[in-house]
């Protein structure tokens, strides 16, 4: 059976994406996720997987900052990784370009150049994320020194300007190095792939995404009159201003201004408790966690939202889509109204015009998202190591 690891930075911020994809596949393939969620971020998060068939592993149970170290111990036949805007995605696919192991990139979500997107940078932030920052670069350098001092020279004058910013960190410098092939979402992804990730055309698979490939496959029906907020961890990441308080009141202004009952779905990476602390169920409907996003878009008559990738299910389910717009929306990077298949909203009263409109919608969504099964689709890559 062949040994496949599967990494992620941490299971809090891809466990919710790579689980699905690699449970059904268990029996075929000895799968191994390995994480960093002590070695760089002090938490350990992670379930135990053994009854779904996987291993779970933490570098630090390794005893070694170095992926190189740690594919020799682990010995699989192929690497995954999900997003090489991350340092440790990238420190691990020089290590496996070392060792002749073989390596896959799935897309994560919808992507874009944030080189010029500053997160806000308060004191409290960089403190914070500068102890993660120093953590991922003792890896990080550790792995590209083991492979050689070519790419660790080449990387200094990148190091040092993430240093004077470790707020940002995590999205750029992408075309440092590659996987021998990539899973793209959407024909839409293949430019981005090609000039800014580093890659040959013929390296790059369509691939699509799970949540899209349900999505496809439901038949429209009649909804609720009701306005879901696809909601994402802005807030709470910083990339918008004033924390949990603008956040409460954020969600305030939507509700009063709506003429709908709103809903939402959190995000994975949402505490749900928070939602139920300061909203009665008379002000917002809240979808269970484990709720399918494709049934909470069935549901609505409206969706609203910032750049998920959950409004590419509200444009595949026939449903309108409005982009919030009357926030600091310079980290957007899914323009579904630039493109004229989403109505900008640039105010919250303009939320009020949004809704009653008679809206017939026909968006070809083909370039957001191949109709095609990811599961299958990593099955044949790994089949053909």
């Amino acid at each position: 059976m062949k040994r496949v690891v599967v990494f992620f930075p941490s299971w809090r911020y891809f466990g919710h994406f790579a689980l699905p994809l690699f449970a059904p596949l268990a029996g075929r393939f000895e799968i191994v996720f390995l994480h960093t969620e002590r070695a760089v971020y002090g938490w350990d998060d992670c379930p135990d997987l053994s009854d779904q068939g996987i291993q779970t592993v933490d570098l630090a149970g390794l005893k070694t900052a170095s992926f190189v170290e740690a594919l020799r111990s682990l010995n699989p036949d192929e690497v995954v990784v999900f997003d090489k805007g991350w340092m440790q995605d990238r420190a691990l696919l020089h290590a496996a370009r070392f060792l002749g192991i073989r390596s896959f990139h799935i897309q994560h979500g919808i992507i874009a150049p944030l080189s010029k997107v500053k997160t806000q940078n308060s004191f409290r932030r960089g403190v914070l994320e500068f102890v993660k920052v120093v953590r991922t670069f003792w890896l990080y350098n550790r792995t590209l020194l083991e492979v050689g001092g070519a790419a660790w020279w080449k990387s200094l004058r990148y190091q040092g300007a993430l240093l004077r910013n470790p707020n940002d960190y995590y999205y750029n410098y992408r075309a440092e190095v590659q996987a021998d092939r990539a899973g793209i979402i959407g024909e839409r992804d293949r430019a981005f792939f090609v000039e800014q990730e580093g890659y040959a055309a013929e390296q790059l698979v369509p691939f699509g995404a799970l949540q899209f490939e349900a999505a496809y496959r439901l038949n429209p029906r009649e909804p609720q009159n009701q306005l879901l907020l696809i909601t994402q961890p802005l807030f709470e990441d910083h990339v918008l201003t004033g924390g949990l308080v603008a956040k409460e009141q954020h969600l305030r202004e939507i509700i009063e201004a709506s003429p709908l009952p709103v809903a939402i779905k959190p995000h994975p990476r949402e505490d749900r408790r928070w939602y139920e602390e300061r909203f009665s169920a008379d002000e917002l409907r809240l979808y269970p966690v484990a709720q399918d996003i494709n049934e909470a878009i069935l549901d609505s008559s409206h969706v609203v939202g910032y750049f998920s990738t959950a409004l590419i299910n509200a444009l595949i389910l026939k449903r309108p889509v409005g982009i919030i717009r009357w926030v600091d929306d310079g980290a957007y990077v899914l323009n579904l109204d630039g493109a004229g298949d989403a109505v900008p909203l640039h105010s919250v009263v303009e939320i009020t015009e949004f809704v009653p409109k008679d809206w017939t919608y026909n968006v070809d969504v083909e370039p957001y998202c191949y109709d095609v099964n990811p599961i299958d689709t990593i099955a044949k890559i790994l089949e053909h190591v």
